[in-house]
Protein backbone atom coordinates (compact mmCIF):
# COMPACT_ATOMS: atom_id res chain seq x y z
CA UNK A 1 0.00 0.00 0.00
CA UNK A 2 2.38 2.87 -1.28
CA UNK A 3 -0.19 5.67 0.17
CA UNK A 4 1.76 8.87 1.24
CA UNK A 5 2.01 9.50 5.05
CA UNK A 6 -0.69 12.39 5.84
CA UNK A 7 0.75 13.59 8.86
CA UNK A 8 -0.04 17.27 10.91
CA UNK A 9 1.85 20.01 9.58
CA UNK A 10 3.85 20.49 12.81
CA UNK A 11 5.19 16.66 12.79
CA UNK A 12 6.27 17.03 9.10
CA UNK A 13 8.24 20.21 9.79
CA UNK A 14 10.05 18.54 13.04
CA UNK A 15 10.29 15.48 11.14
CA UNK A 16 12.12 17.04 8.17
CA UNK A 17 13.84 19.73 10.71
CA UNK A 18 15.74 17.12 13.18
CA UNK A 19 19.31 18.11 12.44
CA UNK A 20 19.13 20.57 15.06
CA UNK A 21 20.36 17.86 17.54
CA UNK A 22 24.09 18.16 18.05
CA UNK A 23 26.34 15.60 18.17
CA UNK A 24 24.67 12.61 16.08
CA UNK A 25 27.05 10.24 14.80
CA UNK A 26 27.49 10.50 10.91
CA UNK A 27 30.10 8.18 10.09
CA UNK A 28 28.52 4.76 11.16
CA UNK A 29 30.50 4.40 14.73
CA UNK A 30 28.71 3.34 17.50
CA UNK A 31 25.40 5.33 18.18
CA UNK A 32 26.15 7.52 21.20
CA UNK A 33 23.57 9.43 23.49
CA UNK A 34 22.72 12.04 21.47
CA UNK A 35 22.02 10.03 17.47
CA UNK A 36 19.51 7.81 20.05
CA UNK A 37 17.71 10.63 21.40
CA UNK A 38 17.18 11.86 17.66
CA UNK A 39 16.08 8.34 16.75
CA UNK A 40 13.96 8.45 19.50
CA UNK A 41 12.22 11.52 18.41
CA UNK A 42 11.28 10.19 15.35
CA UNK A 43 9.95 7.33 16.50
CA UNK A 44 7.94 8.54 18.57
CA UNK A 45 6.40 10.79 15.90
CA UNK A 46 6.25 8.13 13.01
CA UNK A 47 6.61 4.61 14.42
CA UNK A 48 4.81 4.41 17.90
CA UNK A 49 1.48 4.02 16.86
CA UNK A 50 1.91 0.81 15.05
CA UNK A 51 5.11 -0.23 16.32
CA UNK A 52 4.84 0.44 19.94
CA UNK A 53 6.49 2.44 22.87
CA UNK A 54 8.57 -0.90 23.26
CA UNK A 55 9.22 -1.97 19.60
CA UNK A 56 6.39 -5.08 20.22
CA UNK A 57 4.82 -4.64 17.43
CA UNK A 58 1.44 -3.29 19.80
CA UNK A 59 0.69 0.02 19.27
CA UNK A 60 -2.62 1.65 19.23
CA UNK A 61 -3.13 0.71 15.64
CA UNK A 62 -1.81 -2.37 15.33
CA UNK A 63 -4.85 -4.59 16.11
CA UNK A 64 -6.36 -3.08 13.08
CA UNK A 65 -3.59 -3.94 10.55
CA UNK A 66 -2.97 -6.85 8.24
CA UNK A 67 0.00 -7.92 8.22
CA UNK A 68 0.53 -7.07 12.13
CA UNK A 69 3.89 -4.61 12.86
CA UNK A 70 7.04 -6.00 13.45
CA UNK A 71 7.45 -6.86 17.15
CA UNK A 72 11.25 -5.43 16.76
CA UNK A 73 12.14 -6.82 20.54
CA UNK A 74 12.22 -10.37 18.71
CA UNK A 75 15.01 -9.58 16.53
CA UNK A 76 13.26 -11.40 13.73
CA UNK A 77 12.45 -9.44 10.30
CA UNK A 78 11.07 -10.80 7.13
CA UNK A 79 12.99 -8.69 4.92
CA UNK A 80 16.50 -8.56 4.68
CA UNK A 81 19.75 -9.81 2.27
CA UNK A 82 21.01 -11.64 5.41
CA UNK A 83 20.76 -15.41 5.57
CA UNK A 84 17.83 -17.43 6.86
CA UNK A 85 17.23 -16.42 10.62
CA UNK A 86 19.70 -13.16 10.80
CA UNK A 87 19.18 -9.84 11.62
CA UNK A 88 18.97 -7.74 8.78
CA UNK A 89 21.89 -5.22 8.20
CA UNK A 90 21.58 -1.29 8.16
CA UNK A 91 20.89 -0.90 4.32
CA UNK A 92 17.93 -3.49 4.59
CA UNK A 93 16.50 -1.31 7.03
CA UNK A 94 17.59 1.37 5.66
CA UNK A 95 15.16 0.22 2.46
CA UNK A 96 12.06 -0.34 3.92
CA UNK A 97 11.74 2.91 5.94
CA UNK A 98 12.70 4.60 3.03
CA UNK A 99 10.78 2.40 0.20
CA UNK A 100 7.99 1.16 2.33
CA UNK A 101 6.81 -2.47 1.48
CA UNK A 102 3.94 -3.40 -0.83
CA UNK A 103 0.54 -4.15 0.16
CA UNK A 104 1.14 -3.58 4.13
CA UNK A 105 0.60 -0.06 6.10
CA UNK A 106 4.42 0.46 5.62
CA UNK A 107 4.36 3.46 3.45
CA UNK A 108 7.48 4.82 2.50
CA UNK A 109 8.85 7.46 4.18
CA UNK A 110 9.61 10.36 1.83
CA UNK A 111 9.71 13.01 4.25
CA UNK A 112 12.54 11.62 6.07
CA UNK A 113 16.51 12.58 5.45
CA UNK A 114 19.03 9.55 5.43
CA UNK A 115 20.62 10.78 9.23
CA UNK A 116 17.24 10.76 10.25
CA UNK A 117 16.70 7.38 8.98
CA UNK A 118 19.94 6.05 10.35
CA UNK A 119 18.85 7.42 14.11
CA UNK A 120 15.75 5.76 14.14
CA UNK A 121 17.39 2.54 12.90
CA UNK A 122 19.98 2.62 15.86
CA UNK A 123 17.04 3.34 18.17
CA UNK A 124 14.95 0.31 16.71
CA UNK A 125 18.12 -1.43 17.01
CA UNK A 126 18.07 -1.22 21.03
CA UNK A 127 14.89 -3.26 21.34
CA UNK A 128 16.49 -6.54 20.52
CA UNK A 129 19.71 -7.86 21.60
CA UNK A 130 20.36 -9.84 18.97
CA UNK A 131 21.84 -7.39 16.93
CA UNK A 132 24.86 -6.92 19.33
CA UNK A 133 25.02 -10.70 18.98
CA UNK A 134 25.28 -11.00 15.21
CA UNK A 135 27.72 -9.49 12.42
CA UNK A 136 26.20 -10.94 9.30
CA UNK A 137 26.87 -10.05 5.86
CA UNK A 138 24.02 -10.26 2.92
CA UNK A 139 24.44 -12.91 0.83
CA UNK A 140 25.79 -13.59 -2.50
CA UNK A 141 23.78 -12.69 -5.51
CA UNK A 142 24.89 -14.73 -8.44
CA UNK A 143 24.68 -12.99 -11.94
CA UNK A 144 21.93 -12.66 -13.66
CA UNK A 145 21.70 -14.68 -16.65
CA UNK A 146 19.57 -13.72 -19.62
CA UNK A 147 15.96 -13.83 -19.30
CA UNK A 148 14.42 -16.53 -21.91
CA UNK A 149 11.58 -18.62 -21.79
CA UNK A 150 13.29 -21.67 -22.19
CA UNK A 151 14.31 -20.42 -18.39
CA UNK A 152 10.88 -20.17 -17.48
CA UNK A 153 10.17 -23.23 -18.49
CA UNK A 154 12.71 -25.03 -16.74
CA UNK A 155 12.13 -22.69 -13.64
CA UNK A 156 8.25 -24.36 -13.44
CA UNK A 157 9.78 -27.13 -12.58
CA UNK A 158 11.60 -26.24 -9.88
CA UNK A 159 8.66 -24.95 -8.72
CA UNK A 160 6.90 -28.21 -8.67
CA UNK A 161 10.04 -29.93 -7.63
CA UNK A 162 10.11 -27.23 -4.57
CA UNK A 163 6.60 -27.84 -3.60
CA UNK A 164 5.56 -23.97 -3.85
CA UNK A 165 2.39 -24.90 -5.28
CA UNK A 166 1.30 -26.58 -2.01
CA UNK A 167 1.16 -22.98 -0.54
CA UNK A 168 1.39 -20.75 -4.00
CA UNK A 169 -0.80 -22.91 -6.38
CA UNK A 170 -0.47 -25.02 -9.03
CA UNK A 171 -1.21 -21.38 -10.84
CA UNK A 172 0.94 -19.04 -8.65
CA UNK A 173 -2.32 -17.91 -7.43
CA UNK A 174 -1.88 -18.21 -3.68
CA UNK A 175 -4.77 -21.08 -3.52
CA UNK A 176 -2.65 -23.78 -2.73
CA UNK A 177 -4.06 -26.98 -0.55
CA UNK A 178 -2.16 -26.08 2.51
CA UNK A 179 -3.26 -21.92 2.07
CA UNK A 180 -5.71 -21.56 4.29
CA UNK A 181 -4.18 -23.42 7.14
CA UNK A 182 -0.77 -21.52 7.34
CA UNK A 183 0.09 -19.40 10.22
CA UNK A 184 3.28 -17.16 11.16
CA UNK A 185 5.54 -17.80 14.66
CA UNK A 186 3.19 -15.63 16.54
CA UNK A 187 0.16 -17.39 15.67
CA UNK A 188 -1.82 -15.42 13.53
CA UNK A 189 -3.11 -16.36 10.09
CA UNK A 190 -0.96 -15.69 6.87
CA UNK A 191 -1.87 -16.05 3.36
CA UNK A 192 0.47 -17.01 0.76
CA UNK A 193 1.37 -14.59 -1.79
CA UNK A 194 -1.09 -14.49 -4.90
CA UNK A 195 2.39 -14.41 -7.58
CA UNK A 196 0.24 -13.59 -10.80
CA UNK A 197 -0.11 -9.68 -8.93
CA UNK A 198 3.36 -8.14 -8.76
CA UNK A 199 1.97 -5.86 -6.41
CA UNK A 200 1.43 -8.37 -3.62
CA UNK A 201 5.22 -8.64 -3.78
CA UNK A 202 5.92 -6.62 -0.42
CA UNK A 203 9.74 -6.71 -0.94
CA UNK A 204 9.33 -6.13 -5.03
CA UNK A 205 8.89 -7.40 -7.93
CA UNK A 206 11.95 -7.63 -9.52
CA UNK A 207 13.90 -10.30 -10.16
CA UNK A 208 16.87 -9.44 -7.89
CA UNK A 209 14.22 -9.08 -5.24
CA UNK A 210 12.40 -12.29 -6.06
CA UNK A 211 16.18 -14.03 -5.58
CA UNK A 212 16.66 -12.40 -2.35
CA UNK A 213 12.98 -13.62 -0.90
CA UNK A 214 13.95 -17.20 -2.05
CA UNK A 215 17.54 -17.58 -0.86
CA UNK A 216 16.86 -15.51 2.33
CA UNK A 217 13.42 -16.97 3.26
CA UNK A 218 11.31 -14.41 5.39
CA UNK A 219 11.41 -15.14 8.90
CA UNK A 220 8.55 -15.40 10.72
CA UNK A 221 6.18 -16.72 8.24
CA UNK A 222 6.27 -20.42 6.60
CA UNK A 223 8.28 -19.24 3.55
CA UNK A 224 11.98 -21.16 4.21
CA UNK A 225 15.20 -20.60 2.51
CA UNK A 226 16.12 -22.14 -0.27
CA UNK A 227 19.64 -21.24 -0.10
CA UNK A 228 21.85 -24.87 -1.50
CA UNK A 229 19.01 -26.73 -2.40
CA UNK A 230 19.15 -26.14 -6.10
CA UNK A 231 22.49 -27.15 -7.37
CA UNK A 232 23.40 -24.46 -9.84
CA UNK A 233 23.05 -20.53 -9.60
CA UNK A 234 21.49 -21.06 -13.03
CA UNK A 235 18.66 -23.14 -11.48
CA UNK A 236 17.90 -20.63 -9.12
CA UNK A 237 17.29 -18.41 -11.09
CA UNK A 238 15.34 -20.36 -13.14
CA UNK A 239 12.71 -20.85 -10.19
CA UNK A 240 13.33 -17.30 -9.93
CA UNK A 241 12.31 -16.15 -13.74
CA UNK A 242 9.28 -18.72 -13.62
CA UNK A 243 8.15 -16.67 -10.75
CA UNK A 244 8.97 -13.26 -12.11
CA UNK A 245 6.72 -14.69 -15.45
CA UNK A 246 3.63 -14.98 -13.46
CA UNK A 247 3.81 -11.58 -11.87
CA UNK A 248 3.94 -10.23 -15.20
CA UNK A 249 1.18 -11.70 -16.51
CA UNK A 250 2.37 -14.31 -17.67
CA UNK A 251 3.72 -12.44 -20.98
CA UNK A 252 7.45 -12.73 -21.98
CA UNK A 253 6.90 -10.03 -23.58
CA UNK A 254 5.69 -7.36 -21.26
CA UNK A 255 8.48 -9.38 -18.74
CA UNK A 256 11.28 -8.61 -21.22
CA UNK A 257 10.16 -4.99 -21.07
CA UNK A 258 9.54 -4.40 -17.56
CA UNK A 259 13.52 -5.67 -17.06
CA UNK A 260 14.43 -2.97 -19.51
CA UNK A 261 12.66 -0.28 -17.52
CA UNK A 262 13.04 -1.49 -13.79
CA UNK A 263 14.76 0.82 -11.75
CA UNK A 264 14.65 -1.58 -8.64
CA UNK A 265 16.41 -4.75 -9.39
CA UNK A 266 19.58 -3.71 -7.50
CA UNK A 267 21.77 -6.37 -5.84
CA UNK A 268 22.01 -5.89 -2.28
CA UNK A 269 25.35 -4.02 -2.09
CA UNK A 270 24.12 -1.16 -4.34
CA UNK A 271 24.43 2.08 -2.82
CA UNK A 272 21.06 2.97 -4.96
CA UNK A 273 19.38 0.64 -2.78
CA UNK A 274 18.91 3.78 -0.40
CA UNK A 275 18.42 7.52 -2.59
Amino acid sequence: MNKKHWLPVGMIAALTGLTWWGGVAQTGETPGTDQLKAGKFVYELGCVTCHGTGGNGDGVAASHLNPRPRDFTQGVFKFRTTPGGAVPTDSDLERTIKHGLNGTAMSPWAELSRQDIRNVIAYIQTFSPEFKKQTVAPIKIPAQPAFSMEAVNRGKKWFTDLECWKCHGSEGRGDGPSAAELKDSWGYPIRPVDLTRASQYKRGASPTDIYTTFFTGLSGTPMPSYADTLEKAENEWELVYYVYWLSQEKSFARAERALRTQSFSRGSNDPSWVK
